[in-house]
């Protein structure tokens, strides 16, 4: 394995406790991870934001948050709801890596845990190991149907692909885009499926910057050369719309 070379990362901590950040901030320091590049994020929600608007390397992740948890902040990740790559390294932080979290974390791909209290020589093994491995295929259309058994994950993901209503008269109408022309945030007005026809995302879901480059990129796995979108102006450009 090829040593990573610590003073070029931008290194993302996100952990409700303030003093476990700041113990992991120092001991990352002490590895030669210059201060400018560590970013701390107190919750999941805050860590999404950031993710948006900074670029990182590697995220070190708490389990256990309220109301988004670590696991909701992955499975956000990769389902390419960031700015980031959705196959971005993500170590989790741990007090109690259960069965139940191991298998969950295995299935979105996540690089490991760290055991808290962290000792430092840990966190640098772990961030060496993830750095060096082999990235997990970009697919953001494929972590849709993990679940992460949150109230969270019910709220957000749950209720996409439930059995939904036939399109009825009253529904906005619709205009096929080629890819190209369709803007971050559109709102699908049919379910869009792969040129296999698997589902990639339902009718009702809004499409990401990050899934649209994925579509355009892999152009030949997915085959999608339009979207029918809703034909609202609103929809497109109100931010409250929900993203998923």
């Amino acid at each position: 394995m090829n040593s990573v070379d610590l003073d070029r990362l931008r290194i993302m901590i996100v952990d409700d406790q303030t003093l476990v950040r700041s113990l992991i901030s120092q001991a990352l320091q002490s590895m030669g991870v210059k201060q400018d590049r560590i970013f701390q994020a107190a919750d999941g929600t805050t860590a999404m934001r950031l993710l948006d608007i900074r670029g990182v390397d590697i995220v070190l992740c708490d389990v256990q948050m309220q109301p988004m948890n670590g696991m909701d902040l992955l499975k956000e990740l990769r389902c390419g709801h960031t700015a980031n790559v959705s196959n971005l390294p993500f170590v989790f932080l741990s007090g109690h890596a259960d069965r139940s979290n191991v298998v969950l974390a295995s299935q979105l791909h996540a690089d490991g845990f760290v055991v808290k209290p962290p000792k430092p020589a840990e966190v640098e093994k772990s961030i060496q190991v993830a750095m060096s491995r082999n990235r997990p295929e970009i697919d953001p259309f494929s972590y849709y149907h993990v679940a992460t058994g949150t109230e969270y994950d019910k709220k957000v993901f749950g209720r996409l692909f439930e059995t939904r209503a036939p399109v009825s008269q009253d529904e906005p109408e619709e205009k096929c885009l080629s890819l190209d022309m369709v803007k971050p945030g559109s709102v699908l007005a049919r379910d869009l499926r792969s040129k296999a026809g698997h589902l990639l995302l339902p009718r009702g879901a809004s499409i990401s910057a990050t899934q649209l480059n994925v579509l355009r990129d892999f152009s030949e796995r997915y085959g999608v050369a339009q979207i029918y979108v809703a034909n609202s102006d609103e929809a497109a450009a109100n931010p409250s719309v929900a993203r998923h």
